[in-house]
């Protein structure tokens, strides 16, 4: 058998699958033309639809914001982690905090958003008359637990907050047809972070002045033990004259006192700055762009919710043109059933459409 004879069968398939791809593409070309004008109303319907919701949607106003989270201090809890070190505790002595993707995390968090909820807000274009968050976002409840709830998750769809990998910062945008509201939700969100840090700080901060405490009470009672026991021998020794023995048991009681009244000091100096970070008060986020009063509105983006309106009609066309063809193709040879089922579908079918469809 030869070369061209062996080679014959697999060549010959590849005529096959090129007619049924060509009868492919001719099917789905048929059914574009058979429904061209159906298709073309439902383009124009859906690119209409986008235009119009582009063009009468309320305009917002948007207030943004950027800082940048400042990490915890390594110098601070150097001490505690060489104190603690001595016990076989460790303690990261390595700054860092939370990072940008936690406060982003922050932002949409209940804890800063139900306070904003319970909120009001004076409106300049109302003559300054002040209106609560919930009304002004159209929220309607009786019970306040379901109005809160129900704020909540409106003021989420209002605050945009990401991360800026390049600065390592968080960004923050509020809209709302209000400037007024962009600015006074804006500003709460970034000093609300600001608060709840520095409110976890400062337990941080505690708990360790606590846990310091108790550490520099052991230490020093080791210590006055150690410092006993040296006194106790140097007492017990005075006239024993010196000896290789005396002189190691002496150097390694010395060498215990020293080491103790080492972590000792490590620890009172630890508890210090322990009280000093529990009472401080300073912002531990960099505001790098505050809020401002926003002066011009949004873009509406009417022409790209034309475009993306008249995508969805044409996909919808052509969906329901191929479902027609394999209909129509069924009806060539239908049952009782099918027959049935084909009339109960054109008589659903919306009058316009069956008239556009060529």
């Amino acid at each position: 058998m030869t070369g061209s004879e062996m080679r014959a069968p697999s060549s010959g398939h590849e005529p096959h699958d090129t007619a049924e791809e060509v009868i492919s593409l001719l099917a789905v070309g048929s059914a574009v033309l058979r429904y061209r004008r159906m298709i073309g109303l439902l383009v124009l319907i859906g690119g209409l639809g986008g235009l119009a919701v582009g063009l009468f949607s309320r305009r917002l106003f948007a207030s943004s914001a950027l800082f940048i989270p400042e990490g915890i201090d390594s110098g601070s809890l150097s001490g505690l982690a060489l104190a603690a070190s001595q016990f076989g505790i460790k303690v990261p002595a390595s700054g860092g905090g939370w990072g940008a993707p936690v406060y982003v995390e922050l932002l949409q968090s209940r804890s800063l958003l139900s306070p904003v909820a319970s909120d009001s807000v004076a409106l300049p274009a109302e003559g300054g008359r002040r209106r609560a968050v919930a009304d002004l976002l159209g929220v309607t409840a009786s019970a306040p637990a379901l109005r809160t709830e129900r704020t909540i998750r409106a003021l989420r769809k209002r605050i945009d907050a990401s991360e800026d990998k390049r600065l390592g910062a968080v960004r923050l945008r509020v809209s709302t047809p209000w400037p007024a509201l962009s600015l006074m939700l804006a500003e709460r969100l970034v000093n609300g972070v600001n608060q709840f840090n520095l409110q976890s700080r400062k337990s941080q901060a505690a708990a360790e002045r606590r846990f310091v405490e108790l550490q520099t009470a052991e230490a020093e009672a080791a210590l006055r033990v150690s410092e006993d026991r040296l006194r106790g021998f140097l007492q017990s020794n005075r006239g024993l004259g010196s000896s290789p023995d005396l002189a190691l048991t002496r150097d390694r009681l010395q060498r215990d006192v020293s080491l103790r009244q080492q972590v000792y000091t490590t620890l009172v100096q630890s508890l210090e700055e322990a009280k000093i970070r529990e009472v401080r008060d300073t912002p531990v986020i960099t505001v790098v762009e505050a809020p401002e009063l926003a002066v011009l509105p949004e873009a509406r983006g009417a022409a790209q919710k034309a475009l993306l309106g008249a995508l969805a009609g044409g996909i919808i066309g052509l969906l329901i043109a191929f479902v027609r063809r394999s209909m129509r193709g069924t009806m060539e040879t239908p049952t009782d059933e099918a027959r049935e089922f084909f009339l109960l579908v054109e008589e659903a079918t919306p009058r316009f459409l069956r008239r556009a469809r060529g």
